[in-house]
Parts: C-alpha cells; structure tokens; sequence
C-alpha cells in the first residue's frame, strides 16, 4: 500500500506534469516574474492539497499559479502597468468543456441515435458507412452489393429524414445556435 506522500507524487506526477510546459509558457508573459519560483510553490501548495477533490488537474494547477502571481505582485513595491492589465486580461483557458455542454452533447448523441435507428434497414446501412465510417459511394456501393445510385438516393433519403426529425423535434436550441445569423428568406413572416 502507497504511503500518502508516495500518492501525491504519483498524482502530481501523472495529473500535474503534464500541463507545467503549458503554465510556463503562460508566465513567461511577466517578464518580472520568476516562473520556476512560482512552479516551485504551487507545486509546494498543491502537494498540501486533498486531490481527491480536484475534478480538473490543470485548471486546479493555472489557478493556484494565477493566486501565487496575484501574492507576488501584492508583495511587491513597485508592479509594472503591464503586469496588471496581463493579469486582468489574461487567463489560462481550460479545454475541459463545461459540465452543461458535457450533458448537451450526449443528449444531441442519443436524439441522433433514436433517429437513426428510425431509418428503414438499407438506408440506415448506407448512412452510416458513408457518414460515421467515412467510405466513399463507390466503397459503399461495393460493400452493400449495389449501385452508386441506390446509395446516392437512399443517403439523400435518411439526410431528409434526419433534417425531418431534428425540425420536428422540441429540443431546445444550443447557445452556438442561438447566435448564427438567419437567412433573411428562413424567417417566418409576423402577422
């Protein structure tokens, strides 16, 4: 059994590691900051840490780094104009996508999946071999044992359909969606 000083290691090591290129390059921005001095202490900070309770590593690592920047220039006499408006403006980004774009996207893939599984049986095959397994029309016509027209019509068949369902549907529109520009001729005329 890991002691609790091999675990944290182990969890700096695996978790932590990895992203410290990626803090160091946000640092070097403060030219006035000492980016192995602020590495140093976070990594003193976050080995002090309960990690069971870090859900994302490297915002939990940009975030003490940020807090350690913050203390050294709250210490500091004199911080150049420069420093702050980084400081203001500058965040690291966290790729890690939201918890509610998580629940959305995984809504969205079980609406599409209910669909397709709608799709009459030789319609379904050639959506999905041309669209989810990429294979041309020609591949697909080859692997079905018919010809490239019959996948033409039968893709433009379950496209229409897919189109028919998501209309149809009560789903509430994602924020992406929410802001692209209609077509003027899309709109539907008031009374």
């Amino acid at each position: 059994m890991l002691d609790n000083t091999e675990a944290c290691s182990i969890w700096l090591a695996t978790h932590i590691l990895p992203h410290e290129g990626h803090i160091r390059a946000w640092l070097r921005r403060y030219g006035d900051i000492e980016a192995d001095d602020i590495i140093h202490e976070a990594y003193v900070v976050m080995a002090q840490a309960d990690h069971a309770a870090v859900a994302n590593p490297r915002a939990y690592f940009a975030s003490v780094c940020r807090n350690l920047v913050m203390q050294h220039y709250r210490r500091a006499r004199v911080v150049p104009v420069t420093s702050l408006a980084l400081m203001q403006a500058d965040s690291v980004a966290d790729a890690t996508p939201s918890v509610e774009r998580v629940v959305h996207a995984r809504q969205e893939m079980r609406f599409l999946e209910k669909t397709i599984a709608r799709l009459p049986a030789r319609c379904r095959d050639i959506f999905i071999l041309r669209r989810a397994r990429g294979l041309s029309q020609k591949e697909c016509a080859a692997q079905l044992n018919i010809s490239e027209n019959v996948v033409e019509k039968q893709l433009a068949r379950a496209l229409v359909f897919l189109s028919n369902a998501y209309s149809d549907s009560d789903r509430e529109m994602t924020v992406d969606e929410e802001r692209r520009p209609r077509l003027a001729h899309s709109r539907k005329r008031q009374p």
